[in-house]
């Protein structure tokens, strides 16, 4: 190419706005991703962020006190939260491991008026939805808790939030339950992953909420970790109360 044409197509190359060059991601490719922790993935449609929150399995915790001297703030904020309350959730309670789906409804509702319960806003819709098409990681208006197959081992919960980064507001999410764990009711049996007590923390991130992996912190909801038989985030801890309450209100 001779010179002539080199600066035509250098003057044509760089007078192009920034972002024509910026491929999103299709609502598939999200889906299958690997996102890391805290990851934001641009969505279909530009404006709307999408966040992924992995909750780890790391053993029984041994809580340590914080020091005194140097309080630990046992909360965080996303810095989102919905501006317009209740909002509508979908619960598929298809599942490979025998639960029936009066016991899968009854710990996600639960889980969801545990929140309620901590300030007067209604956050959650009492009349949630049972719905065996729902799917998880496809923004498509609906707020979907799901069980299925997630590739590492170690995960034991995945919640995907989409918010608008302009209006501070959350606008959707999607929770996966990884079926590599037995499920169930951990007052009965430790051995199993507590359904109600991990969907009370998943939930948590769906109001606003972050994780938290201060070992201090370790007996909140939020708290990033959890175990088999853990039962201590069923319920919520003054951390807990009080982010939901600077979002929402006492």
């Amino acid at each position: 190419m001779n010179k002539v044409g080199l600066v035509l197509l250098f003057v044509l190359v760089s007078s192009l706005p920034a972002f024509a060059f910026v491929i999103p991601l299709s609502e598939q490719g999200q889906a299958h991703s690997q996102a890391p922790l805290h990851s934001a993935v641009i969505g279909p449609d530009w404006g709307i962020e999408r966040i992924d929150f992995i909750h780890y399995a790391n053993g029984k915790t041994v809580v340590h006190p914080a020091k005194p001297a140097k309080p630990t703030v046992c909360y965080k904020l996303l810095g989102y939260s919905w501006k317009t309350t209740p909002v509508n959730y979908y619960i598929n309670p298809t599942n490979s491991q025998g639960l029936s789906s009066s016991f899968v409804t009854s710990a996600f509702s639960t889980a969801a008026e545990t929140w309620d319960d901590a300030t007067s806003k209604e956050l959650f819709n009492n009349a949630y939805a049972v719905d065996t098409s729902a799917v998880y990681g496809v923004r498509d208006g609906k707020n979907s808790i799901v069980f299925g197959s997630y590739p590492n081992s170690g995960v034991i919960a995945v919640t995907s939030i989409w918010f608008s980064r302009k209006n501070r507001e959350l606008v959707e999410f999607d929770q996966l339950y990884n079926t590599y764990f037995a499920w169930g009711d951990s007052s009965v049996n430790p051995a199993l992953m507590d359904l109600q007590n991990i969907a009370t923390h998943e939930l948590g991130h769906g109001v606003g909420l972050d994780d938290i992996y201060t070992s201090s912190c370790s007996a909140v909801t939020m708290y990033g970790y959890s175990y088999e038989g853990d039962l201590a985030k069923r319920t919520l801890e003054t951390a807990d109360i009080t982010g939901l309450r600077l979002m929402y209100g006492n």
